[in-house]
């Protein structure tokens, strides 16, 4: 009963983090919406030199 119910708990965490690899924006990870940000900034950048 015990190696079942072992079983089972590590077949629902691997689920779990399988999900959560295979969709970076999902959950709170910050890296993404950093790399947006930025790239974002250096676009506003370039925009105003070319502007100016």
């Amino acid at each position: 009963m015990r190696n079942r119910a072992k079983a089972i708990t590590r077949a629902i965490d691997r689920t779990g983090f399988q999900q959560d690899q295979a969709n970076p924006f999902s959950g709170n990870s910050l890296v993404p919406m950093l790399i947006i940000g930025l790239a974002l900034t250096f676009a506003g950048m370039i925009a105003a030199v070319a502007l100016s």
